[in-house]
C-alpha cells in the first residue's frame, strides 16, 4: 500500500505539472506512466528479495557469522534467521569490491553487511538506499587512498565508502572494546541520509533531537577533559561524536548505560534497540 501511495503521489505531481502546460490529457497520461514506472522500479527489489528469501542461507556464510559476530551469536533462532536475510539482501544489493573493482572474499563482504545490519536491526523494514560503491583496502590508507596512511575507514557525502580489511576484522575480533570501524562508518552513512552529516541522523525521533543536542554538547566537554567513557575522537565534531557513541552503544552498552544513562537512553530510542539488556542475557564466554 505504501508503494502504491508513493507511486500515486509521484505520478500525480508529474502529471499535474505537465498538465498545467500541455493540457489535462497529457497530464493524466504522464501521471499514469510515472506511477507505473515507480511501481516497477521500487517493486523490482521486493521481488528480488522474495526470491532470495526462499533459498537456503549458505552454510559457509552462517559459519562466518557465528565465528565473527557476537551480536549474531547472541540472538535467538528467529532473530538469527531475520539477521541472515538482512545480510543476504545487503550483499546482493550493494557493490562491495577491492580497489579498482578487485574481487574480495565473502568473509569481508559479510563483515561489512553485518556492520550495516547491526546498527539498524531494531528498525524493522528499514532499507538502505542503493549505496555508493563499498571499497575494501587491505590495510589502512591515506587521503589519496594509498598504502601507509592511518585512515581505517571513510565516508564522504559523495563517493565510495571505504574500509580497511584489517580494521574490519579487528573490530569484530576485539568486540566489547568500544572500537568497530564497521559500526562507525555506517553511523556516518546514516548521518549523511539528508545530505549533510551533523550528528543528528534523519531517523532520530523528533522528540529526541533537542535533548540529544544538549547531551552531545555536555558530553563533548567531558570528552575534552578526559572524563568521558567515549574516546577523544568523539570531540572532533558532531558527526564523529555520533559515530563514536554508536560504536560504544553496540560494543560496550552496559558501560555506557552505567556511566552515561541519558546518552544511552537517547541512542536506545534512536536505534530501537537495548543492547545492554541483550548483553545481560547473553551466555558468559
Amino acid at each position: 500500500m505504501r508503494l502504491w501511495g508513493l507511486s500515486l503521489a509521484i505520478g500525480t505531481l508529474a502529471g499535474g505539472l505537465l498538465g498545467l502546460r500541455f493540457g489535462w490529457i497529457t497530464g493524466v497520461a504522464v501521471g499514469v506512466v510515472s506511477a507505473l514506472g515507480v511501481v516497477f522500479f521500487l517493486g523490482r527489489r521486493d521481488r528480488r528479495r522474495e526470491a532470495l528469501e526462499k533459498a537456503p542461507f549458505p552454510e559457509a556464510w552462517r559459519a562466518t557469522l557465528e565465528e565473527w559476530v557476537d551480536y549474531y551469536r547472541d540472538l535467538d533462532e528467529p532473530e538469527k534467521r531475520r539477521f541472515e536475510q538482512e545480510v543476504r539482501w545487503f550483499v546482493d544489493e550493494q557493490v562491495i569490491t577491492g580497489p579498482r573493482g578487485a574481487e574480495v572474499e565473502d568473509e569481508l563482504k559479510l563483515l561489512v553487511a553485518a556492520s550495516a545490519v547491526v546498527v539498524m536491526f531494531g528498525r524493522r523494514g528499514f532499507r538502505y538506499p542503493k549505496l555508493r560503491d563499498i571499497v575494501i583496502y587491505d590495510r589502512s590508507f591515506d587521503e589519496e587512498y594509498g598504502d601507509g596512511g592511518n585512515i581505517l575507514g571513510m565516508v564522504h557525502g559523495q563517493g565510495p565508502i571505504l574500509f580497511s580489511a584489517r580494521s574490519l576484522r579487528q573490530g569484530f575480533r576485539g568486540e566489547h572494546d568500544g572500537h568497530n570501524v564497521g559500526y562507525h562508518e555506517f553511523a556516518h552513512v546514516l548521518d549523511f541520509d539528508q545530505g549533510r552529516a551533523d550528528g543528528v541522523p534523519g531517523f532520530m525521533p523528533w522528540a529526541a533531537v533537542h535533548p540529544w543536542l544538549k547531551v552531545m554538547h555536555d558530553e563533548t566537554s567531558r570528552v575534552e577533559r578526559g572524563r568521558s567513557v567515549l574516546r577523544q575522537y568523539a570531540a572532533k565534531n558532531e558527526a564523529e561524536f555520533f559515530a563514536v557513541a554508536t560504536e560504544m552503544f553496540f560494543e560496550r552498552p552496559e558501560k555506557l548505560q552505567q556511566e552515561q544513562p541519558e546518552l544511552y537512553a537517547l541512542l536506545e530510542e534512536t536505534y530501537g534497540q537495548h543492547p545492554a539488556e541483550r548483553a545481560k542475557r547473553a551466555p558468559k564466554k
